[in-house]
């Protein structure tokens, strides 16, 4: 069983040892990169139990006040990409549906293929429908 010194990470850095052998070093940078695949996913689970209990507002001003005193970037704005006449248009939940079918009939055979970041993206942008359909299946229950 290897067990790693909690004083190897800190927020300003990580310790490694001068005489760390490879297997040391090799358990460390696991957890490091442990650590990079799956706080995405821990970031997400936090904000979505916060916003359950407390509300989105308080999980956007907590997680600001958090980020500016953890020193965190903040992030870039993204430019329009809409010409601004043509920002405020709509989608319709028919319109999306029409364009999911098309797009799942066309895609189908490759999806079979995909690898795990292309699985990952194509969880993480169907998650908000597939939440919004369960919120609607509980009205629609009540």
């Amino acid at each position: 069983m290897n067990i790693i010194d909690p004083s190897t990470f800190a927020t300003n850095g990580v310790t490694i040892a001068a005489d760390a052998t490879q297997d040391q070093w090799a358990d460390i940078h696991r957890t490091i990169l442990l650590c990079r695949s799956t706080s995405r996913l821990w970031l997400k689970q936090s904000r979505e139990f916060a916003a359950t209990k407390w509300g989105a507002d308080y999980v956007a001003e907590v997680e600001i006040q958090l980020e500016l005193a953890l020193g965190l970037p903040q992030p870039e704005p993204k430019p329009d990409i809409n010409p601004a006449d043509k920002a405020k248009g709509i989608v319709t939940i028919e319109g999306i549906t029409q364009q999911f079918a098309l797009w799942s009939r066309k895609m189908q055979p490759e999806i079979v293929n995909w690898d795990r970041v292309k699985l990952q993206r194509a969880l993480d942008l169907l998650e908000p429908m597939e939440k919004q359909a369960q919120e609607i299946r509980a009205r629609l229950s009540a």
